[in-house]
C-alpha cells in the first residue's frame, strides 16, 4: 500500500502515522484486493481551531482495483478518529463482496 499525507494546521509525529498505517493494514484482511502493490491512500490530517469541536479531523480516500473508498472522522486525537474511520471501510468492504 503507498500513503500519501497532507496535514493542514498541524504536524503529526511517526508514532502516528504508523498507527494510521497499520489500522490500514488491517483491512486487507477483509478483502484481496487490498493486498495488492497498486493500492494507494491518501491521508488528510486537518486540525480543528474552534474550542468545541474535536481536534482532527482526518479523510481517507483508498484507491484499491476497480474501486474508490473514502472515509471521514473527527476526534480529539488522532487514534480516535482513526478507529471510527477504520470501522466506516469495514462496512464499506462488506458491502463490495
Amino acid at each position: 500500500m503507498i500513503f500519501s499525507y497532507r496535514i493542514d494546521g498541524c504536524q503529526i509525529t511517526d508514532i502516528d502515522k504508523n498507527l494510521i498505517e497499520a489500522k490500514l493494514q488491517k483491512l486487507e484482511k477483509f478483502d484481496v484486493r487490498i493486498t495488492d502493490e497498486s493500492v494507494k491512500a491518501h491521508i488528510n490530517v486537518l486540525r480543528g481551531t474552534r474550542h468545541n469541536s474535536p481536534n482532527y479531523k482526518i479523510s481517507i480516500q483508498l484507491t484499491i482495483p476497480r474501486e474508490s473508498l473514502r472515509a471521514e472522522a473527527s476526534g480529539k486525537t488522532i487514534a480516535d478518529a482513526v478507529d471510527e474511520i477504520e470501522r466506516e471501510f469495514r462496512v464499506q468492504i462488506e458491502k463490495l463482496k
